[in-house]
């Protein structure tokens, strides 16, 4: 019986790649991108990281390290970061067999029908170069028999490239189980996937710290004193695939629905009828996983080149009163926002929505 193989492919600090891109006067410096509020750290560069920079850091308690280090500080652009996604994802759907987009900067793919026709790290290594060639942006790759093993070699490859820059794209195969041993070794709970700050200090409290103590727990105590989530994650941990992304304990962190239009558009109403089947679309997605969600993007843009004056991207986030996967309720909100969003005058290429906090 043939067994399973995924990929787990990362963009590296999506967010500020994204702005890397177009601006690569930011390479090599550090760069803080904040939420849509100016409130907090949404991304870090490495750089950022290193200096001490935390995720969710507001950002009056930065101004000292901002001026000392001449830290570059931008607000989010879901735009730009949805536009550039969509190409990364399908660069991945069209290089690659089953793949599963996660979120706005993560796709599993299912490797399990190439095991014994290729070499699966070398397959991986070009994938990268590829999306960095055509995209700009890098990314890491963890490679494993399950997907939250695959998520561990993900966070190992990146530790990796921090602490060499030199590397480019990372990929790390866990391919024999002295590797996978090591790694549980290594990895707190905390690095776990699936495994959240409540059921995080649940365990510690049984002294479980690390995530090959984790694995080692015996499937009588796992069944007196956790749910069957935590046992499918076990499993994996221990070479047994055992989650699909369908479930709901595992759904998508952002789920996000954008076209371009088939011809520019200047007319407000035309745009609020495309969104409103984009929102629609990604209610349903929402429901389908058995989610709700606290929030949503709502970006819209021209082309991304253009005469100067004709060039127009925005994006804003709104908070829910309450969370829902009502396409309604969300539907009303879309709307509030693409009429904040939208300027005349100007000929309309794409319009979008991410629902998160999921």
């Amino acid at each position: 019986m043939q067994s399973t193989i995924y990929a787990l492919v990362d963009c590296n600090n999506f967010f500020v790649s994204c702005e890397r891109v177009f601006n690569p006067k930011l390479q090599n410096r550090p760069v803080v991108v904040l939420s849509n509020n100016d409130g907090c750290a949404v991304a870090r560069s490495n750089e950022a990281k290193a200096l001490g920079f935390a995720m969710g850091e507001p950002l009056f308690k930065m101004q000292d390290l901002i001026r000392k280090h001449n830290v570059a500080v931008l607000s989010s652009n879901f735009a730009l970061y949805g536009d550039l996604s969509a190409r990364v994802m399908n660069i991945i759907s069209n290089s690659m067999p089953a793949v599963e987009i996660y979120s706005i900067d993560e796709a599993f793919i299912n490797l399990s029908a190439m095991q014994e026709s290729y070499d699966l790290y070398k397959v991986c290594v070009a994938l990268g170069e590829k999306i960095e060639k055509c995209t700009g942006i890098p990314v890491s790759i963890g490679i494993a028999p399950t997907r939250t093993l695959a998520k561990l070699a993900n966070n190992l490859a990146k530790k990796q490239q921090r602490k060499n820059q030199q590397l480019g794209n990372r990929v790390c195969y866990l391919d024999t189980a002295q590797k996978i041993a090591e790694l549980l070794t290594q990895s707190k709970v905390r690095d776990v996937w699936g495994i959240g700050r409540q059921l995080q200090k649940k365990l510690q409290a049984m002294s479980v710290d690390t995530a090959a103590q984790l694995a080692g727990l015996s499937s009588e105590f796992v069944k007196r004193n956790f749910n069957s989530m935590v046992a499918r994650t076990i499993n994996e941990l221990n070479g047994i695939a055992s989650i699909e992304l369908r479930d709901n304990t595992h759904g998508k962190q952002q789920i996000m629905i954008s076209r371009s239009f088939g011809h520019r558009l200047t007319n407000l109403a035309e745009i609020q009828e495309a969104l409103a089947t984009y929102t629609s679309m990604a209610c349903e997605k929402l429901r389908q996983q058995g989610s709700v969600a606290g929030g949503c993007y709502v970006f819209l843009q021209t082309g991304l080149h253009g005469a100067e004056g004709t060039v127009y991207r925005n994006s804003h986030y709104v908070t829910f009163a309450s969370a829902s996967n009502d396409t309604r309720v969300i539907m009303q909100y879309a709307k509030q926002e693409l009429i904040k969003l939208f300027r005349s005058g100007y000929r309309y290429q794409k319009v979008g929505i991410i629902l998160s906090d999921l």
